[in-house]
């Protein structure tokens, strides 16, 4: 997969650019983030490595203005490190959820196989961004099904919050309404 994509923030000001590319053994997604919020203005960067069935293997966010860079490693089995220090309390997370970006949604999606009607719950490792804070989320994804020109819909949920996605045959987001839309 080779694939650019371009993000509208609808939440906040903002915009996306990201590219995918993949090898014989990595898919890496590479995005560059300027969004605002009620009290600044923002640019960050991300890459993420994940092995060929979408395990993420490591997460790089760069505050471009500060050039500060926070990195993150998996085993692939639920072990997170930092700097080579063990996350225990972040033990058994095995996806990720950045919070500037809907490719986040794209992991625990192409990592399965779906059948209409099935759902699916996942123990996320949320990064929030900007403060880079980490903490566990369940969340939860049902697949609704199929579109005539090969997009698929998704429920979503997290805490008290719900939603429809609407993702492309590679499982990125085209509308994550109230939140982001996709114009390239």
């Amino acid at each position: 997969m080779n694939k650019k994509v371009f993000w509208e923030r609808k939440e906040h000001t903002g915009a996306e650019f990201l590219s995918i590319t993949q090898n014989d053994s990595n898919i890496i997604a590479e995005g560059v983030v300027l969004f605002t919020t009620e009290v600044d203005a923002y640019k960050f960067a991300y890459k993420v490595v994940t092995d060929s069935r979408w395990f993420t293997k490591s997460i790089e966010i760069i505050n471009l203005e500060l050039n500060e860079k926070f990195c993150l490693h998996s085993n692939l089995k639920g072990k997170w490190y930092v700097n080579n220090n063990e996350l225990s309390d972040m033990d058994g997370m095995i996806d990720i959820d950045i919070s500037v970006t809907p490719f986040s949604n794209t992991l625990p999606i192409n990592r399965f196989k779906w059948e209409q009607g099935q759902e699916r719950n996942f123990n996320m490792l949320y990064i929030d961004v900007p403060s880079l804070e980490l903490m566990k989320l369940e969340q939860i994804y049902k697949f609704k099904g199929s579109t005539e020109d090969g997009s698929r819909k998704f429920q979503y949920k997290c805490r008290n919050y719900e939603t429809v996605v609407t993702v492309d045959q590679d499982g990125l987001i085209i509308e994550y309404p109230e939140a982001f839309i996709r114009r390239y």
